[in-house]
């Protein structure tokens, strides 16, 4: 993330402030600011860093999870306005930091469907490729002054995500090898039912001011 940043801040020279476009903005990524910048009336460019926590649970298989998201992104967009006007078509790199975190409490669960429960807990992961492409289309442009809305409706090809999971049984010694083999299994479940996850739709609206 700080790798992309600096670069990101490299692309625009310091002294290049007017008609730039500093921002807030809400949406399936998050919260987030946004600076943009015109290089011409039909060519600019946009900075975008959005992050958000959020918790809830989920059922997978039969297993209840608690779910922690993490959604941490920072992109660097081209936008071109084909008409001269507020509506833009944008597309760059996204450094992508979005991951789940999965957790179960120590209780009684029926793991790779198999007959005899265990007691056991678990807790895995999902991860995301981390620099991905995004394109969309959105509305608001950096010329001119004063306060204007923004929108962003675009798709972030995030690659297909991969989980793991991990988990401990009780008593150890009597089910570990069998635990372990459903586990993997349950594993590769997850994997399969997650797979459809890598395209992210991304909505935002926000509000900008152009100095």
């Amino acid at each position: 993330m700080k790798r992309f940043l600096a670069f990101v801040l490299a692309v625009i020279p310091a002294a290049a402030m007017a008609d730039t476009s500093v921002g807030v903005r809400a949406g399936t990524l998050g919260l987030g600011v946004e600076v943009s910048y015109p290089i011409s009336q039909r060519f600019g460019l946009r900075i975008n860093a959005d992050a958000y926590n959020y918790s809830r649970k989920f059922n997978q298989d039969g297993i209840e999870y608690d779910g922690k998201a993490t959604l941490k992104t920072a992109s660097l967009l081209a936008d071109w306005y084909p008409f001269a006007n507020n509506f833009r078509i944008s597309a760059g790199p996204m450094y992508n930091g979005n991951k789940l975190g999965l957790t179960t409490p120590t209780t009684t669960l029926t793991i790779n469907n198999n007959p005899t429960p265990y007691t056991a807990s678990l807790d895995g992961q999902v991860d995301f490729k981390k620099y991905v492409p995004y394109a969309g289309i959105g509305y608001g442009r950096p010329i001119g002054t004063g306060l204007s809305l923004t929108f962003d409706l675009g798709v972030v090809f995030q690659g297909t995500p991969t989980a793991t999971l991990n988990g401990t049984c009780s008593p150890a010694p009597s089910c570990t090898a069998q635990f372990q083999s459903d586990l993997k299994a349950q594993e590769a479940s997850m994997n399969d039912a997650i797979k459809d996850f890598r395209y992210y739709p991304v909505v935002t609206l926000g509000l900008a001011y152009t100095f």
